[in-house]
């Protein structure tokens, strides 16, 4: 065969759709003929429909290299440009097509689409009209005009152009489809379903209808056919992008954030250009709590579309819950600069600028806002929300409450209300929230599904299950409903009933790794923790990757004094899910419990890194602070907490007892009443209103105070521990024997008790009783660094030289010399060895001369000793590692 032929038959082959047939015969007409310009071009057509655009930009360059007056030519590497990314290069093409050929109706249509991804839609309509002049029956101008109305909200003037198509061809596709979106965007979903549904009678296999048919079917809140639309439109095209982003929504939708990142993975692997998967992975990456790659995410989506409006909006949000809120403001401000219609972006910079303290730039736009949405009530909410969300729970109860002040007929705003107190532990007030909600709007199934949540916790169960039942009457794809329903029945001793729940969960959301830990997350919370660990057994045992499991059955573990377990979880969620700030809090606070200070305080520090709004963790790290030797930081700490309105009585208290520490008298005393004004909701808090109590010298309200945390508390025996430990640490060391003799009864396997008791025992001159209970920690906790320093300080009390022995055990099993030193020299001052605690500290100071704590203790010492010289000495080089205040012992002595 010659060139000709190859040509013609590939040319043939081409226009039945066997583009790979055609590529073949086309290169061999090439391969005989190099200059063969219409089989360069065939080709370069051909590779274009295979998604090839490389590959056909090749060929139109060597066609122009050819021939540079060749029209067709530009086009097609206008459309490969436009399909790589490069849309101003495709521009330039139908600019130089359209010179050569000015009538060309195709052009004018290939460049009007790209002008409407450029976001220029004025230019588009421009060459459609354009394209319509030179050939009024152009069906696809029709059609790619109606589509850009539509983008411009003019739905009507869409749907005319669309009909206008239909009219010259009643079998176009593309118009039913786009016809379909449009009336789906005007809520007309019949309508929507039935243009589908023509569509596919004429074309069963067209997988991208079967999606726009999803997104509607989506949007009528029958989240199975959707799911189904999309998996059938999957079947006919495994690599269809948008399927798999617009399935990852319906999953996160209905609770499965795994089975979302997995599609949107899938997506994002066909087609790394994907804007709206990435938006939509970052999405869903911040609500699993992994802020730094949903910032990653943000980021990528903006450097391939830097005019996206939502991508810029949520990284905002993202350097907001990352404390930068400079960055927020001006990726707000940025997003405004695109759309000033957008009024989150005006609630989400108010929020920032309150917090940067402008109010008056914070007002401006919350005024802005409420100018944008129907009333000020809508204003109120969505900012609470957005409050909420980035960790200041008060404030955003702040503005429920003047939404509510300002429109008392908002359901919604009872309904966020409700769920917010909730969150607070104020049940009953949100029940009333949600009773108030529903009297304004019977029909609010959300009122009914969290009411039956809020009464669950308040173990009324019958009721509860009415609400639910209530809930999924009126919307029957609420899974968080029937993860409710399932968890009460097994409560209820009902386990048919819970399993039948479960399936339809599984139904909806066939994942059932995702929906055991959305059950056991239920169960926890209505106190069933063995009912809950065996969820999140089941979940792991079905994947053993789940996000969250490990998380949150340590925490259930440590509470019920599994701490090795617990310690175990927490450290395969984080191989898991490295960026999760919750699992470096919990093993902090684990870890801190078995004495590892230094090494907690480094995952306190990892947390807050990874989320600066977690202020447990910021709590946490000032605790530690304070008994670690650098209250000054710990002040620091606790000052941020008390400054974003958190009214917190261990913050205040805290805060004091670091003052106490530095001497500050008058600071400390002040916190403690303002701490004694607050009410107390929780054992933590009677447990610190105990200890400011002590403070003032009002022992009687102490023990009240002491005795009230236990008996509120739904687990007596972890608040048991904590009571021993305050009272140890105040001196009452029968109570504190006491307690965690109890403990240690009740569970005789948690590390922690053997560790406190044994420092009192040591206390008490029990130095038998104390290295017998190191020595069961140890037992039990075979690298415990806290038992082996602690067992080593004892020893050196008693002249025994074993305590070098425990001391080298300590750092074989990791500890750092100046914190293991440190470490043992603080058990010493403990137990009055105030010699051999200067010793340690000297030794820990020549391992690290930057150690400011064991510089700052060593000084207290050598003040309680007489050396005031060495103790002046101390405090002057504390004052110059932490920058944060000189202080004298004079001052310290007031």
């Amino acid at each position: 065969m010659n060139a000709e032929a190859f040509f013609n038959q590939g040319l043939a082959k081409a226009q039945k759709g066997d583009h790979k047939g055609a590529i073949a015969d086309l290169t061999e007409a090439i391969a005989l003929y190099p200059k063969y310009a219409g089989a360069l071009l065939h080709r370069g057509n051909s590779r274009t429909a295979l998604h090839d655009h490389n590959g056909a930009i090749t060929d139109f360059n060597e066609v122009l290299q050819i021939n540079p007056k060749i029209a067709e030519a530009f086009m097609g590497r206008g459309t490969a440009l436009a399909h790589a990314g490069d849309k101003q290069g495709a521009v330039a093409d139908f600019n130089q097509a359209l010179q050569l050929k000015p009538k060309s109706a195709a052009v004018y249509v290939q460049r009007g689409m790209v002008r409407a991804d450029l976001k220029d839609p004025a230019g588009a309509l421009e060459d459609f009209n354009q394209a319509l002049q030179i050939a009024p029956n152009a069906v696809s101008a029709y059609i790619q005009r109606g589509t850009v109305q539509a983008g411009m909200k003019h739905f009507l003037d869409a749907l005319q152009d669309l009909n206008q198509a239909l009219q010259i061809a009643p079998n176009a596709i593309a118009a039913y489809v786009q016809r379909g979106i449009v009336y789906g965007e005007m809520g007309e979903t019949a309508r929507a379903i039935a243009d589908f549904d023509q569509a596919l009678q004429i074309s069963p296999k067209a997988a991208s209808v079967y999606v726009q048919r999803g997104i509607v079917l989506a949007k009528q809140k029958d989240q199975l056919g959707a799911i189904a639309d999309f998996n059938h439109a999957l079947t006919l095209n495994p690599n269809l992008v948008t399927a798999y982003i617009q399935r990852g929504l319906i999953r996160a939708t209905l609770g499965d954030a795994q089975g979302a990142l997995e599609d949107l993975n899938r997506g994002l692997q066909r087609n790394p250009h994907a804007v709206v998967a990435y938006i939509q992975r970052g999405i869903v990456c911040a609500a699993l709590g992994n802020t730094p790659k949903a910032l990653e995410d943000f980021n990528q989506a903006l450097m391939l579309d830097p005019g996206s409006v939502e991508a810029l909006l949520n990284r905002g949000k993202m350097h907001a819950a990352l404390g930068d809120r400079e960055a927020a403001v001006a990726d707000f401000t940025q997003t405004l600069e695109l759309d000033p219609t957008t009024a989150s972006a005006h609630l989400y910079r108010s929020v920032m600028q309150l917090e940067l303290d402008d109010r008056q730039k914070a007002s401006e736009d919350f005024n802005l806002a409420v100018q944008l949405l129907p009333n000020a009530a809508d204003a109120y909410i969505e900012r609470g929300l957005f409050r909420a969300e980035m960790g200041a729970q008060r404030e955003a109860l702040e503005d429920f409450n003047r939404c509510l002040r300002m429109h008392a007929d908002s359901a919604a705003g009872y309904l966020q209300r409700g769920i917010l107190r909730t969150a607070l532990g104020e049940v009953e007030g949100a029940i009333a929230d949600f009773d108030q909600a529903i009297t304004l709007n019977t029909q609010f199934d959300q009122a009914y599904l969290q009411r039956g949540i809020a009464k669950a916790q308040l173990e009324d169960y019958e009721n509860a299950l009415v609400d639910l039942d209530h809930a999924l009457q009126g919307d029957p794809n609420l899974v968080n409903a029937y993860l409710n329903r399932s968890a009460i029945h097994l409560k209820l001793g009902n386990p048919d009933a819970a399993a039948i729940a479960l399936q339809a969960v599984l139904k909806l959301s066939p994942n059932p790794a995702t929906a055991a830990l959305n059950r056991g997350l239920v169960l926890a919370k209505l106190g069933d923790k063995q009912g809950a660990i065996a969820d999140f057994n089941q979940a792991l045992q079905t994947n053993p990757a789940t996000i969250g499991a490990h998380l949150n059955r340590g925490i259930l573990l440590a509470d019920l004094g599994d701490q090795q377990n617990a310690l175990a979880d927490f450290n395969q969620e984080l191989k898991i899910n490295p960026s999760s700030a919750d699992a470096y809090l919990q093993r902090g606070v684990l870890l801190a419990a078995l004495g590892e200070s230094a090494i907690a305080l480094q995952d306190f520090d990892q947390a807050l890194r990874l989320n600066p709004r977690v202020q447990a963790a910021r709590f946490q790290r000032g605790k530690l602070l304070t008994e670690f030797g650098t209250p000054q930081a710990a002040i620091a700490d606790l000052s941020q907490i008390l400054t974003s309105k958190a009214s917190s009585i261990p913050a205040y208290v805290q805060r004091g007892l670091a003052s106490v520490e530095l001497g500050k008298r008058k600071a400390a005393t002040d916190d403690f009443g303002e701490a004694l004004r607050l009410q107390p909701r929780t054992p933590d808090d009677y447990l610190y209103l105990g200890l400011a109590h002590t403070q003032l010298a009002e022992t009687r309200a102490t023990e009240n105070d002491f005795n009230q945390a236990v008996e509120c508390s739904h687990y007596p025996v972890k608040t048991c521990l904590q009571r021993g430990i305050l009272q140890a640490q105040l001196g009452n060391k029968l109570g504190a024997l006491t307690d965690f003799d109890y403990v240690a009864q009740v569970n005789p396997k948690l590390v922690t008790v053997y560790l406190q008791r044994g420092i009192v025992r040591a206390m008490n001159a029990d130095t038998e009783g104390a290295i017998a209970d190191f020595t069961e920690v140890l037992q039990l906790y075979p690298t415990a660094c806290a038992a082996y320093l602690y067992r080593s300080a004892v020893q050196s009390i008693m002249g025994n030289p074993t305590a070098a022995d425990d001391l080298n055990h300590a750092l074989q099993n990791g500890a750092e010399p100046a914190n293991a030193y440190y470490q043992r020299g603080m058990v010493r001052l403990r137990l009055a060895d105030n010699k051999g605690a200067i010793a340690d500290f000297d030794a820990a100071i020549a391992a690290n001369p930057d150690f400011a704590a064991a510089y700052f203790k060593r000084s207290k010492l050598r003040a309680t000793l007489g050396d005031q010289e060495g103790a002046e000495a101390d405090l002057q080089r504390v004052a110059e590692l932490t920058t944060h205040l000189t202080i004298s012992s004079k001052e310290a002595d007031r």
